[in-house]
């Protein structure tokens, strides 16, 4: 909890059905009167981000995840001012996943920077009262070079976020494979029973 918020996060691969899921749980909770705030991807959201991924300016740096990283906090307590469940699409973690397989540090100083992020990360992230993990794939792909290389790296990009939730000794709860979307909706309803 934050602030006295309950906070519950999704994670997983792209298109593993994170965000489609979290709106049908959204949507579920509203009909129940549950007031609710969904927080997306802060990479998805970040200036600089945007200037990598739609403008192939720079590439994803340091100083990039570090804004990524506090954005993922500054939202979550943010969100506590208005709602009585925040909902948040990855967490911390995820960040500094990719921090670790996309940033070479430079310097002593890069190097301390992310040592602290990691500890900054999983103590934020132990705040989170349940993180669910979309274990599903639901765009495969097929004669698609460029995709092939990013399904790959999502796959090494896996591997290393649930390694470093092990290493920071929080649980994952992970969804049952090859649900509906109905069916992943109530198995995370029913966990979230003690909330709403």
């Amino acid at each position: 909890m934050i602030r006295n918020v309950p906070i519950i996060a999704f994670e997983g691969t792209n298109a593993s059905g994170k965000t489609t899921l979290i709106y049908s749980v959204a949507s579920r909770l509203k009909e129940r009167g549950v007031i609710c705030e969904i927080l997306g991807e802060p990479g998805r959201y970040s200036p600089m981000s945007e200037e990598v991924l739609l403008y192939g300016k720079g590439s994803f740096d340091l100083p990039i995840q570090t804004e990524i990283l506090a954005m993922h906090m500054v939202q979550s307590v943010r969100a506590t001012k208005s709602t009585s469940l925040i909902i948040a699409d990855r967490t911390p973690i995820n960040t500094l996943a990719y921090t670790d397989l996309l940033v070479k540090p430079e310097s002593k100083n890069d190097e301390e920077l992310i040592e602290v992020s990691h500890r900054m990360a999983a103590i934020w992230t132990a705040y989170y009262d349940k993180i669910f993990y979309c274990q599903d794939f639901f765009c495969p792909i097929q004669d698609d070079v460029i995709r092939q290389d990013d399904l790959e790296f999502k796959k090494v990009l896996d591997t290393k976020t649930r390694e470093l939730y092990q290493k920071a000794g929080l649980e994952l709860v992970f969804l049952p494979k090859d649900l509906s979307l109905e069916e992943r909706t109530a198995f995370v309803l029913d966990e979230l029973r003690d909330f709403i």
